[in-house]
């Protein structure tokens, strides 16, 4: 069907139409999250966690105001829309598994017709006529009879009455309705000619095959046309008889390679699009925009040592793991110039996706620009961090809160600028403690003595630790580990956060494939200064001190 070309502003109409839906869409949401949360009030439920604003402050309850409908719809249509360069790019993460399908396609393809019996193929051809009479009108009424007539003659030629002699004739051993399924007849349009074509394995015995089904043919219609007076007006000559051929008829090898790499390919297609729709891992940066419209402050590819060797910015300060993890300090320096965040949490949203190790690294980076950086393990119940760091683990966070050490007898140097307060023995109730008065008295002393406050906190969908502490500092930042998190799990680790009304900064990629769809460019390798005795060419690495291994 043709689109009608005289309505220009029909497609333009029809987005306005489908923009249109969508914000009503997003509106009518906000609006029953809004009476969702009223009745919660009413209930008796109160505000929620995340009620009270960070460091004391309260916060009002969320309105129902445009811009936030708006920006739901337009996540909702951000979601819904589909481009061209999605479906390339699902193409592209799975191109191995296409050109494996394909391959194995064309391979059976080949294997089948390489094991398949080739058939030859022998063709006689027969010219149909009517005995004339003495005028025109009499040859001209005999041909329109011969052209009606030529049809119903083809079909008799894969009749018994036909085939049945040729097989006593040719002394086969077959029968009527096997040999039928060698032999068949077909009539050019608009002609008195019969064309009689016949397949066998034997290029010979199909060319005598057609010939002697053409003359039998030829002979029955005398039989069957024949008048009282003994002769038959009707007669069938051979005029093209069939010849032996030395070129196959079947297998068409080339239809058949053709035939199995289409199907391969689409196979391969369609198992990638499956493939996508049941992987729901985030693999990059495009699959964190589908759940959050937080910004990627920063992404680190992925190091099989990172695990024996996490502090890579203190041990190869040179590397591209380093140069992005200074990428992720200068975003969040810029972030939000006039109302830059000092006390920093970063979380996760399940265990095993580098949050500890970045946020060590972070604090590092911070600690490199002249500033003063409290590096604190705020996982109370998996503590890794002064494992990472090789400091002592005995005393820290809390017994600060408790009040059996003061805060100065507790603080560990590590390098110029950064100084780092452990965990200390596990408590038994580990969230409670975060959310006390006294952690957040404690956050507000340490950030009047240091320039930055670096938490490192627990997953998000784990415990409720990092929600808890999230309202009690300036921003949140979540490390997320390609390959490992699902969106779904993510989109529900952004939510627990948003409703306790904390500030995510954005979200750090971990574990970035170097190279693929979703790779993200390193070329600071190739820059990194050439050190004494390195070859030209490569760079030389520090020495790495040894670590006990581990992943939080």
């Amino acid at each position: 069907m043709q689109l009608p070309s005289a309505q220009p502003g029909l497609l333009e109409n029809h987005e306005q139409v489908h923009c249109g839906l969508i914000r009503q869409l997003g509106e009518v949401v906000g609006v029953f999250e809004v009476a969702h949360d009223k009745l919660g009030d009413e209930a008796g439920q109160g505000p929620g966690p995340g009620a009270a604003g960070r460091r004391g402050r309260t916060r009002p309850q969320p309105q129902a105001q445009p811009g936030m409908m708006t920006s739901f719809a337009h996540r909702l249509h951000l979601r819904t829309h589909v481009k061209l360069s999605d479906y390339l790019h699902i193409v592209q993460r799975s191109w191995r598994l296409v050109a494996t399908t394909t391959l194995v396609a064309l391979l059976l393809g080949a294997t089948l017709t390489a094991l398949t019996t080739r058939q030859y193929r022998a063709e006689a051809e027969l010219f149909v006529s009517t005995a004339g009479g003495d005028t025109v009108t009499d040859l001209v009424q005999g041909g329109s009879f011969t052209q009606r007539q030529v049809a119903t003659y083809a079909d008799i030629v894969t009749t018994p009455i036909v085939l049945d002699p040729v097989i006593e004739q040719l002394g086969l051993d077959t029968s009527s309705r096997a040999l039928a399924s060698q032999v068949s007849a077909t009539v050019p349009p608009n002609t008195v000619l019969i064309q009689i074509t016949v397949t066998d394995a034997n290029p010979g015995a199909a060319a005598n095959l057609a010939n002697a089904v053409a003359g039998q043919f030829a002979d029955t219609i005398q039989d069957l046309e024949r008048t009282g007076t003994g002769e038959s007006p009707v007669s069938a000559s051979i005029v093209r008889p069939a010849t032996a051929s030395n070129d196959p008829a079947s297998p068409n090898v080339v239809q058949n390679l053709s035939l199995s790499l289409t199907l391969g390919l689409l196979l391969g297609l369609g198992l990638s699009a499956l493939r996508h729709v049941i992987d729901t891992r985030v693999r990059g940066e495009e699959d964190v925009r589908r759940v959050s419209d937080a910004p990627t402050l920063g992404a680190v590819h992925y190091d099989k040592d990172a695990a024996k060797h996490p502090l890579v910015v203190h041990l190869d300060p040179h590397s591209s793991r380093s140069e992005a993890f200074r990428a992720l300090r200068t975003n969040l320096l810029y972030l939000d110039p006039d109302h830059q965040p000092r006390t920093l949490l970063v979380t996760s949203t399940i265990p095993g996706e580098g949050k500890s190790t970045s946020t060590a690294n972070l604090a590092l980076t911070l600690a490199a620009t002249g500033s003063t950086v409290c590096l604190i393990e705020g996982d109370l119940r998996r503590p890794r961090l002064l494992e990472y760091m090789g400091l002592v683990s005995s005393v820290g966070l809390t017994d600060v809160l408790v009040g059996r050490a003061e805060l100065e007898d507790v603080l560990q140097d590590f390098g110029d600028g950064l100084r780092v307060l452990g965990c200390g023995p596990i408590p038994p109730n580990p969230s409670e403690l975060l959310g006390s008065d006294a952690m957040r008295r404690l956050l507000d002393r340490l950030s009047g003595k240091f320039d930055y406050v670096v938490i490192d906190a627990p997953p998000l969908l784990a415990v409720t630790d990092a929600a808890v502490l999230s309202t009690l500092v300036d921003g949140t930042i979540v490390v997320v580990g390609t390959g490992l998190v699902r969106r779904e799990q993510l989109e529900r680790a952004l939510g627990h956060l948003n409703r306790v009304e904390s500030r995510v900064l954005g979200t750090v990629l971990n574990r970035v494939p170097i190279k693929g769809p979703d790779a993200y460019s390193y070329s600071y390798e190739a820059y990194a200064p050439q050190l004494p005795g390195a070859p030209k060419g490569q760079r030389k690495h520090v020495g790495r001190a040894k670590f006990r291994s581990g992943s939080d």
